[in-house]
């Protein structure tokens, strides 16, 4: 007869049940920075947005353009061939643009006849992500038919462009967070050499086919556009293959690591680390509502957090799970979870510290912070941050000194167990928080209240001067007269051109109705705000036949 003892079977049960907690919280962790990563490009970091154009959007022209111009609300990038023409007869052809900071001047051929006629355009913001949009304008008498764009399905691209992405930062942030808990947590050899060497294929290997699909992306191709020989070339001098060169490098270092001797070893995996971190810098989100170097610094963190809890709880939990295999000492191994939630909460720290500095000045002050559904929503991730600080110093003050006077191994495994899980909760909190942050527009509350406003501007070598009313989201009136330099009513040869654009919101430009108001060079337009925010206005003045400045000015629609 065999006889089972029961706290074997216990001991195997609670072994199963570690195991399978430690499955799940990978999986967990892995679902929850996914969803982070692959999150599409949202308002928080609008991307640039079109502020306006020259010719206005349906303008009806007497005389063909010269130059078509684009103004947006940040400097952008060029893309080859990314600016065509259709006209209504079914033909097309490439403009060529240039860029100063950011207005885009598109030439016209000279010989345009008349007709109708649709400027598709795409552009680079500041961020590495395309933007793209048409501009429609008659000139003379319409075409019978309207111009017919010919256009591409770059679904499949952007899709492989986000799982691409997500795999390429899941696979680098685990070996980085591997490699920083072998050189200062366990201190020792590589806790998971095969894991780590799997990490940097993936890596090595996304970021490889990253290169060429971000040129197709840019350019909206399709797939097909990956066997084009002239933009696989050219995808080489852009942003995804620097962040190759980065994360390449970094990653060799990292796994040269254990073959340098002592000190050597150290600052091999440590400079690794830190090259394949910086490899998040070439390509990312703009840098629109903050100093470069803060933003800079804020998404260096942002890595270096992510890349920690990541890599390095998924070291932790195979050391552990290796230490109790062992029945190793439980003093020892909460000497080592302290280490990882000392160096894991102080970047959560610094994380906390500089995500609400770089929040203050994107909404512009604290009161706006704490008064808006964005500031709310930070000061919650905050406050989980303070909780996860709050138990990495538990971990070094309360159970280390315990686990070292009991001696008692169940209880001990059974504390450490618990530490790790409620760290691990704390983890996928705040990237949830940080998830949601991501759909918020800071400066989406921060609006005043509705008022009539005096606006003024320049325009060229004149002024405008004006009222803007009543200020709120709908109907507006903007009644405004201009003026040459020496006070005398400027008489355009044409009504001039209003617009209306929200760049952090991607909306516009939009055009408003304009007539003659009842004194020479007066005018008044009706302006409809379909949502509430700070709009810019512009106002197209045609003062002879080569010149047609703008005046540009915000205002400010509240509820």
């Amino acid at each position: 007869m065999v006889r089972i003892s029961t706290s074997s079977a216990g001991r195997n049960v609670n072994y199963q049940n570690h195991k399978l907690l430690a499955r799940w919280l990978c999986s967990l962790l892995l679902a929850a920075l996914a969803l982070l990563l692959v999150l599409p490009a949202t308002p928080s970091f609008a991307h640039a947005g079109l502020v306006s154009t020259t010719p206005g959007d349906g303008a009806v022209l007497a005389t063909a353009p010269r130059t078509i111009e684009l103004v947006f609300g940040e400097p952008v990038g060029l893309v080859p061939d990314g600016f065509r023409l259709y006209d209504g007869n079914g033909g097309d052809r490439t403009l060529s643009a240039e860029q100063l900071d950011e207005a885009v001047t598109a030439t016209v051929p000279s010989n345009l006849p008349d007709g109708s006629y649709t400027l598709s355009w795409r552009v680079i913001s500041n961020d590495s992500h395309p933007v793209s949009g048409v501009l429609s304008f008659t000139v003379g008498q319409a075409s019978s038919s309207g111009p017919v764009l010919v256009k591409n399905n770059g679904a499949g691209v952007d899709i492989l462009y986000g799982v691409l992405n997500a795999v390429g930062y899941l696979s680098l942030f685990s070996l980085v967070g591997l490699t920083v808990f072998d050189v200062f947590v366990a201190r020792c050899t590589p806790t998971a050499p095969r894991l780590q060497w799997v990490a940097a294929l993936f890596a090595t290997g996304t970021y490889f086919l990253l290169v060429p699909v971000t040129a197709v992306r840019e350019r909206g191709s399709t797939l097909v556009g990956l066997t084009d020989p002239a933009i696989v070339t050219s995808a080489w001098l852009g942003g995804a293959a620097a962040t190759l060169v980065f994360a390449f490098s970094g990653v060799v270092l990292m796994l040269l690591r254990p073959r340098f001797p002592g000190r050597a070893g150290f600052w091999a995996g440590t400079a690794g680390a830190a090259v394949a971190l910086v490899s998040v810098l070439p390509v990312g989100h703009t840098r629109t509502f903050g100093p470069g170097w803060l933003v800079v610094g804020s998404d260096l963190v942002h890595a270096a957090t992510a890349a920690v809890w990541l890599g390095g709880l998924l070291g932790l939990i195979l050391f552990l799970t290796r230490a109790r295999r062992r029945k190793g000492d439980a003093a020892e191994a909460a000497l080592i979870v302290n280490r990882f939630s000392t160096l894991a909460g102080g970047t959560v720290l610094l994380l906390g510290i500089t995500g609400t500095i770089l929040a203050v000045v994107m909404v512009g002050s604290v009161a706006t912070l704490v008064g808006s559904s964005y500031g709310w929503l930070l000061l919650a991730k905050l406050t989980m941050v303070a909780a996860i600080g709050g138990l990495a110093a538990w971990n070094r003050y309360g159970l280390l000194p315990r686990l070292a006077r009991e001696r008692i191994r169940n209880k001990a495994w059974n504390r450490l167990s618990f530490a790790i899980r409620l760290e691990a909760v704390g983890v996928v909190l705040v990237i949830g928080l940080t998830c949601a942050l991501t759909l918020q527009n800071p400066r989406a509350d921060h609006i005043p209240v509705p008022v009539q406003a005096q606006v003024q501007a320049e325009l060229g070598t004149g002024h405008l001067a004006g009222q803007f009313s009543p200020g709120t989201a709908g109907d507006n009136v903007l009644t405004f007269n201009l003026t040459d330099v020496g006070g005398t009513p400027l008489v355009p040869l044409s009504m001039p051109q209003v617009s209306v654009a929200e760049p952090n919101l991607s909306i516009g430009p939009l055009s408003a109705t304009v007539e003659s108001g009842d004194l020479p060079a007066s005018y008044r337009a009706e302006i409809v705000l379909p949502v509430r925010g700070t709009w810019k206005v512009t106002v197209a003045v045609r003062i002879n036949e080569l010149e047609q400045p703008a005046a540009i000015f915000d205002v400010v629609a509240a509820k």
